[in-house]
């Protein structure tokens, strides 16, 4: 799922993240390391510890009888894994690079709320992404939550752009997104051709305007250059 814009107002709608990033949680002795591709846990089995997702991405999805995959979050560090209702996992969690997860045993009650309602604003706003929004506004918004979840120093580049590693492969984004792999990368190309992105590797982007990016996702921008 993806971080909730605030609504088009005089202000962009920025990420949280990207105008107050996340601080880094602290690594301790206790941590379970994961390399790509790993599964966390699986739907309907016994549900298993929390943890805090201290570095890396890991994909929260759920299959359906037919093979068909729905990817439902992306969760970046900082934020809990493991959450839910009821004793059996609702979801699987698959990561998605290398990957360290810290157990946090019973999350404190505020960390464990605002987990949930985190966790429910982003399904709102995928249920929102996925009956509404056109393909390139939901590649601009997927970008946006990306950027604000991964972001990385930049050794050099325009000021105010933002460079993130894309951990996701297309097609794990034509799984979270509700489009196929092929329009997946054509809206890349038109964003990269439009001067909102650049990448001369699959998984380093660098989004350079972030407020034009802001208003594709919004419905509020267009696509003029491309």
């Amino acid at each position: 799922m993806l971080h909730v814009l605030p609504k088009a107002a005089d202000v962009c709608p920025l990420p949280p993240q990207l105008l107050s990033p996340r601080p880094s949680p602290r690594q301790t002795a206790t941590t379970l390391q994961m390399p790509p591709r790993s599964t966390v846990y699986l739907e309907g089995f016994a549900r298993g510890p929390q943890y805090r997702v201290i570095e890396g991405c890991i994909a929260v999805s759920q299959t359906l009888p037919d093979g068909r995959r729905q990817i439902i979050d992306m969760v970046g560090p900082g934020r809990l894994l493991g959450i839910g209702l009821g004793e059996r996992n609702r979801c699987s969690a698959e990561t998605l690079s290398y990957v360290t997860l810290q157990p946090v045993g019973k999350a404190e009650p505020a960390d464990l709320q605002d987990a949930l309602h985190e966790m429910v604003l982003r399904g709102q706003a995928l249920a929102t992404l996925l009956g509404r929004k056109s393909a390139a506004e939901r590649v601009a918004y997927a970008i946006l939550d990306l950027a604000g979840q991964f972001a990385r120093p930049a050794r050099s580049g325009k000021r105010g752009s933002i460079c993130f590693t894309l951990h996701p492969t297309r097609g794990d984004l034509a799984d979270w997104l509700g489009l196929t792999v092929e329009t997946v990368s054509r809206c890349f190309t038109r964003l990269k051709r439009a001067g909102l992105i650049d990448f001369r590797h699959p998984e380093i982007v660098t989004l350079l305007k972030p407020e034009a990016m802001a208003a594709i996702a919004a419905g509020t921008g267009t696509l003029a250059n491309a």
